[in-house]
């Protein structure tokens, strides 16, 4: 599935008292398919500047885009790998994918996301039931 085709929908809840908005893409719900994509990618990356609730300024807001779009574009074209969206939560950017491919895009992102300039993490573990997003996919 291709992310520039999907349709997203977004909405907002809250952490810890703080606002988080979450986008999602909807499609995936009725992709038939999904769980064969059996590995969450959950990648965090720490915003440099942000606003009082925790959430990036413009600049910052619209850099993380363009690290999302290029990582979207390698795991999408070199990968078996889904965007899934992303969560905008307190001092944290939180982008999410399903994969067929687990080392593969442990590769790439052990290599990408040095370059990137924020501080980051990213944690790719075997969840074929989807659990991980449930809640999200519940309120769809």
């Amino acid at each position: 599935m291709n992310s520039e085709r999907a349709i997203y929908t977004g909405f907002e809840f809250e952490v810890m008292g703080f606002p988080a908005i979450a986008i999602i893409n909807k499609d995936l719900k009725r992709m038939e398919n999904r769980f064969e994509y059996d590995h969450s990618v959950f990648i965090d990356i720490i915003p440099d500047v942000y606003n009082e609730n925790g959430h990036p300024e413009e600049a910052e807001y619209d850099y993380l885009n363009e690290v999302e779009k290029s990582i979207i574009e390698y795991l999408e074209t070199q990968t078996q790998s889904i965007h899934v969206g992303h969560v905008t939560l307190y001092r944290k950017r939180e982008i999410i994918f399903y994969t067929k491919t687990p080392e593969t895009v442990e590769g790439f992102l052990n290599s990408f996301m040095p370059q990137i300039g924020r501080e980051n993490n990213a944690e790719i573990e075997e969840d074929a039931e989807w659990e991980n997003v449930a809640g999200f996919y519940e309120q769809l």
